[in-house]
């Protein structure tokens, strides 16, 4: 795996006047992949990833999924669609790690999944993979891929989503409840906290490249008049989840008119927040803008993170000191 994989660097074509300083990266196309014939139906609620060994009941829609590409399934009314990686042994063993994998603005689930469909069958965490594709949420009329701006934590689109997805994989194959993860870049990174905050009941650890916590009042203060498009709850939860806090370093910024976004400084903002809630985090500084990954975060170090930290941890694995194969730069901060 390359040290900067292509389909994650950000474009400096995106261009102003819009609210794409939240993008990340704008490399692919909108090829959604070709994978298999989709589920269709979808349920009407529940909290998901309840975890456990299947079961002998599995709805239609459910049924219906298959490794690759999987449409029309039906949330709340709206058709999704979404990449399904399987480990070999999907359907003789389990209950299965879950990993969730939201690609930057303008990038597919197609790209985004190659980082990860290769790691699906580490004997040492052999894990399904889900990487979504956006259902391309408007605002004014213009498209930024994901509703992580104005989140309601019980309708939103990316959560519900989520829940769906959930009830389908433990009903079909079984989810290790103790295993449950998310990862994502820039926008999709952003999307990976607002799970945070909207389902971290259900994560035992995330990751996030160039994202941010908008329940955070340091990071919205630095927003001005973009302000008024952002509105989170504050988190109700109580669990601990660790987090893996990535960025560019100085140069990790996007220019939006007269406010520039430092994503350098909302992960130091995001690390102060996330310990006083109690959370473990890795805070690393690859210095390479705003782009991901690079070498010591990569996905192969990411999901060695994931394995470590199963949900409800007690005391951190790293509190002692990161894997070897870590980035020099990531520092390792206790919770509250």
């Amino acid at each position: 795996m390359a040290m900067e994989h292509p389909l994650w660097r950000t474009s400096t074509a995106l261009g102003l006047g819009t609210l794409l300083w939240l993008g990340a990266s704008a490399c692919g196309g909108d090829d959604d992949g070709s994978g298999g014939s989709a589920g269709s139906g979808g349920g009407t609620g529940g909290d998901g990833g309840s975890g456990g060994s299947g079961g002998s009941v599995v709805a239609p829609h459910c049924a219906a999924l298959v490794a690759g590409m999987n449409t029309a399934f039906l949330v709340d009314g709206t058709e999704r669609a979404f990449i399904l990686d399987l480990p070999t042994e999907v359907e003789t063993a389990g209950p299965w790690p879950v990993v969730f994998n939201w690609h930057g603005l303008g990038d597919t689930a197609q790209n985004m999944s190659s980082l990860i469909a290769g790691l699906v069958n580490d004997p040492s965490f052999p894990f399904i993979g889900v990487t979504p594709e956006d259902a391309e949420h408007a605002i004014a009329g213009q498209s930024f891929d994901w509703d992580v701006f104005s989140v309601e934590a019980a309708t939103n689109t990316e959560a519900r989503l989520f829940d769906e997805i959930m009830i389908c994989l433990d009903q079909r194959w079984g989810v290790a409840a103790d295993h449950v993860h998310s990862v994502g870049f820039s926008l999709g990174g952003i999307a990976t906290d607002m799970l945070g905050v909207t389902r971290g009941d259900q994560f035992a650890s995330t990751a996030s490249y160039s994202g941010a916590y908008f329940s955070n009042s340091a990071n919205t203060a630095t927003l001005g008049m973009l302000s008024s498009f952002v509105s989170w709850p504050a988190p109700t939860h109580g669990n601990s989840y660790a987090q893996m806090v990535m960025h560019g370093g100085t140069i990790d910024t996007f220019a939006m008119g007269p406010v520039t976004v430092h994503f350098d400084e909302y992960a130091v903002n995001d690390q102060a927040y996330l310990n006083g809630m109690g959370h473990a985090v890795v805070l690393c500084d690859h210095g390479g803008g705003h782009t991901a990954p690079a070498a010591g975060m990569m996905p192969v170090q990411v999901f060695e993170f994931f394995r470590g930290r199963p949900r409800g941890t007690a005391s951190s694995p790293y509190a002692g000191g990161l894997p070897s194969d870590f980035s020099s730069s990531c520092t390792f901060y206790g919770g509250s």
